[in-house]
């Protein structure tokens, strides 16, 4: 929408005001975070059906985990395939004008401002804030939120450093 950045906007303003350094290592850790997004979302999937809602004696099946799975991971998944597989399959040049600045950033950019608005609307009407002020008390959120993001930004420094200096320490030398 117009005056937000997205990561990705973020990791384009790396590049341009920190040069392509900075913009390689933002680009390649906003990737690694990518990655985990589906790592994450199963881990948390199968937790919550073996710890959170067990039932003594019952075995978690996995039809119960592709219930709690957030699909939308799935859809991420394969439009990453999609448009990597697009863009291999084209010279830089045209992948940089057809994906990045063409035809498809132009009018994928339409259709995520609406959907990025449903989404929000469609979440607030199925929200029911007389339930939720009970887990608000004592500031439960605020500390699930810092726990969150610590977790989330130590998980992204550890795959960093993992695929910079250890998996791929070469490449890491010509940046």
């Amino acid at each position: 929408m117009g005056g937000t950045i997205d990561a990705t906007g973020a990791v384009a303003a790396a590049g341009a005001f920190l040069g392509d350094k900075a913009l390689n290592v933002a680009a390649t850790i906003k990737m690694i975070q990518n990655v985990l997004i589906g790592v994450i979302a199963f881990c948390v999937a199968l937790y919550w059906c073996a710890k959170v809602d067990c039932v003594e004696g019952q075995r978690v099946t996995a039809m119960e985990i592709w219930y709690r799975f957030p699909k939308f991971v799935i859809g991420f998944i394969l439009a990453s395939i999609v448009f990597s597989l697009l863009a291999a399959c084209m010279s830089y040049g045209e992948s940089y004008c057809l994906i990045d600045h063409g035809v498809i950033r132009g009018m994928s950019k339409i259709f995520r401002g609406w959907f990025f608005c449903l989404a929000f609307v469609s979440i607030g009407l199925a929200t029911n804030f007389r339930e939720l002020k009970e887990h608000f008390k004592g500031g439960k959120p605020l500390i699930l939120y810092v726990c969150g993001q610590s977790f989330n930004l130590i998980l992204t420094l550890t795959m960093a450093y993992i695929m910079f200096y250890l998996i791929f320490p070469h490449i890491t030398e010509n940046i």
